[in-house]
């Protein structure tokens, strides 16, 4: 497993190269289909490689927009957190991809002293440490910023000693008062008036019916089809499930029907949930294959406001696009 996955196309061979060898200057190790062996699975290596980096970064030009290859390892590598794109030219990446920062590398020559390949180097240095263990950088900022701790015995024995005096009180008041308050608990004719009804602990808190998890109303035509690949996506079905007082949780059960004669991996397609014009991509996408002429079902799962009424399921692939609209207002019980 490497610690870089390097994603470009064809026609940016001789860059690609020269990007490789800086980084192994660097000190990282640096995957590209170059080192691959004859007679292995180029298409079974590639992706065990791309799925394993710790950082994929993506060289976009002119050409590595046309290139499916290219897309579809940027697709995965957005989807793992784990993209770093870089510019070779003028050509800014596809719509999906431009919401990062990009290293500008366009009229780089190759030096490991140019500004812009340090630029690079923080860009995948952040990636990479990211990914190592976090709980133990954690712990180690806690303990680097933690001031000496005070003896609480004191306190903590001060406010059990007052807690056993209150309860002691209530007992004796409660049975001292007992009477009395059966009496008042009765009218003149006998009649036992009704209580005034105890607030339950903890229900302020709870979530209130209004706003509990309901259906989703599907649209007569929930399905898309990608006529290229012969793949159609249909929902299924769907669930609105309250977060909290400003956002919901909506799952969307898929189904992927592959009605060609090749695989289908569910990242050739990007989801989006476009909501009052801003797209939002899923919570963990699974990344599966759907066989020729079979079908498999998945969740997504997308984060919207609370306050939303509707959106649209756009799916995008290789330039093709298609939209579902959904009704996701929220409704009384």
């Amino acid at each position: 497993m490497a610690d870089i996955f390097l994603s470009y196309a064809r026609e940016d061979r001789h860059k690609a190269e020269l990007l490789s060898r800086a980084l192994e200057h660097a000190g990282w190790s640096v995957w590209w289909d170059r080192e691959i062996l004859p007679g292995a699975s180029y298409e079974r290596l590639i992706e065990a490689e791309l799925s394993a980096a710790h950082c994929v970064v993506v060289l976009w030009s002119a050409s590595a927009r046309q290139s499916n290859w290219v897309r579809d390892e940027a697709t995965l590598a957005i989807s793992r957190h784990v993209l770093v794109s870089v510019l070779l030219d003028d050509a800014e990446p596809p719509l999906g991809f431009r919401q990062q920062q990009a290293a500008n590398l366009a009229h780089w020559d190759g030096s490991v002293m140019d500004p812009a390949f340090a630029t690079l180097k923080q860009g995948i240095a952040n990636i990479i440490t990211r990914g190592d263990d976090p709980a133990q950088r954690t712990r180690a900022a806690t303990h680097a910023h933690a001031t000496p701790k005070r003896p609480v015995w004191k306190p903590i024995a001060a406010m059990l000693l007052v807690v056993v005096l209150a309860v002691i009180g209530a007992v004796v008041w409660s049975g001292s008062d007992a009477g009395s308050l059966s009496e008042s608990g009765a009218t003149a004719s006998g009649e036992r008036q009704p209580r005034e009804s105890t607030s339950v602990p903890g229900a302020a808190n709870r979530m209130p019916r209004s706003v509990a998890a309901q259906a989703l109303s599907l649209p007569a035509q929930a399905s898309v089809t990608l006529p290229r690949e012969r793949v159609t996506l249909t929902i299924l079905s769907g669930m609105l499930e309250p977060v909290n007082a400003d956002a919901r949780l909506l799952t969307l059960h898929i189904r992927f029907s592959n009605n060609g004669t090749s695989f289908y991996r569910t990242y050739y397609s990007n989801l989006r949930l476009v909501i009052d014009d801003v797209p939002r991509a899923p919570n963990d996408p699974p990344l599966e294959q759907v066989d020729a002429a079979s079908a498999r079902e998945f969740d997504y799962r997308f984060d919207l406001p609370a306050a939303a009424t509707g959106a649209v399921l756009r799916v995008m692939h290789d330039g093709q696009t298609a939209e579902i609209p959904l009704d996701v207002a929220a409704r009384r019980r």
